[in-house]
């Protein structure tokens, strides 16, 4: 015989989990405003943890996670000193595989951070995936994400085929103990 305490934990168990499918099913949509705030708290995670580099007059960074099913999603910034900020996530691998890479994300800032163009989202876990990490004590809920990925070689000083210098700063090396 089970007892109704026992009962009750179970059911409220069991309507927290109808609640997530609900949400995943159902999510809450986001408006443009919240997109640009979503935008502008990726370049501080970006500058913060994402490698670093110099090219052309232009700052880019760069911060990768795999994906447990496979690829990587990639969260990538380029400011042109004076003019814009653009904020890119994408994704390689996975279920992208005749493309080189699926975009979720694009956005552009000017230099007092309003928004240059209308943002690009498509909605998706990957959004609730980085939200784990942006927002405090909810770096359990990261189960989209599997670990930090290393920035290519080729990509340190913008493709330009010099390999021979390092960033300024490595994601994986770098990497505080709740980003991963």
């Amino acid at each position: 015989m089970i007892s109704t305490l026992e009962l009750r934990r179970v059911l409220t168990e069991w309507q927290t989990r109808l609640r997530r499918v609900y949400a995943i099913l159902a999510p809450e949509r986001w408006g443009e405003t919240d997109w640009a705030k979503f935008g502008m708290a990726l370049v501080g995670l970006l500058q913060r943890h994402g490698t670093t580099w110099n090219a052309d007059g232009k700052t880019y960074w760069d911060l990768r996670w795999h994906l447990q099913d496979g690829g990587e999603l990639i969260c990538q910034g380029e400011a042109l000193e004076g003019s814009k900020l653009s904020v890119i996530v994408a994704q390689t691998g996975g279920f992208v595989k005749e493309t080189d890479s699926y975009t979720w994300f694009w956005v552009e800032f000017n230099q007092q951070g309003d928004l240059i163009r209308d943002p690009y989202w498509v909605e998706g876990t990957w959004k609730e995936a980085l939200m784990t990490l942006l927002l405090p004590y909810q770096y359990q809920a990261g189960y989209y994400l599997a670990g930090t990925a290393p920035t290519p070689p080729s990509l340190w000083l913008g493709n330009s085929g010099n390999e021979d210098q390092k960033p300024e700063q490595t994601s994986a090396e770098e990497s505080p103990a709740g980003i991963s």
